[in-house]
């Protein structure tokens, strides 16, 4: 009896060790590192201007390691292993990041898709922007992003006159996109 008792024991603790150890194994986890591995400067690789940054608007929160900025004729991405990359913005055109603001804003010049933050976030703006001879750039209405930012891809070498509504508030202002202009414009109050 003594033996069966001891085997039946021995049986019950082998089946409670799988048991458990099917369920560790299943509720562990995956390992971030796994999902970081991916997150590399070859994710860059093949992406012109604008796909990549889009791919770095989605890095400032998932991978704040790495640090993304634009300058007027490039986008830059450093990573946490102090690699570099910069991917060139066309010829014909730059990016300018607009934060419209109604109460809170930070002055800036270089944007900074990894750290730049502006006070309205996901709200509808209506955008217009127009050349010297009254060419329209752009008529829409745009939402602004997590940033609480509005990526606008502008002819290069223009002093553009820009008018933004949203929530019955207005600012009109100007703006350049010569090679020594502000990528981060942060002084459009919606009053």
């Amino acid at each position: 009896m003594k033996k069966i008792a001891i085997i039946a024991l021995s049986l019950i603790s082998i089946i409670i060790f799988f048991a458990c150890s099917s369920r560790e194994v299943q509720s562990q986890p995956m390992s971030s590192s796994s999902s970081k591995s991916s997150i590399s400067p070859k994710g860059l690789d093949n992406l012109d201007a604008r796909e990549a940054l889009v791919l770095a608007n989605k890095w400032k929160t998932s991978n704040p390691e790495i640090t993304s900025f634009i300058e007027s004729d490039k986008l830059i991405v450093q990573f946490a292993n102090k690699t570099t990359v910069e991917i060139p913005l066309p010829s014909e055109s730059m990016v300018v990041a607009l934060a419209p603001y109604i109460d809170k804003t930070h002055s800036c010049s270089t944007h900074y898709i990894s750290g730049c933050q502006g006070e309205l976030v996901d709200v509808s703006v209506k955008v217009l922007a127009l050349q010297d001879d009254g060419t329209v750039l752009i008529d829409q209405t745009m939402k602004t992003m997590a940033n609480g930012f509005i990526e606008l891809w502008l002819p290069r070498n223009k002093n553009i006159s820009l008018t933004l509504e949203s929530m019955n508030l207005k600012s009109e202002g100007e703006l350049t996109t010569f090679s020594d202009s502000n990528t981060c414009i942060t002084t459009f109050q919606l009053l």
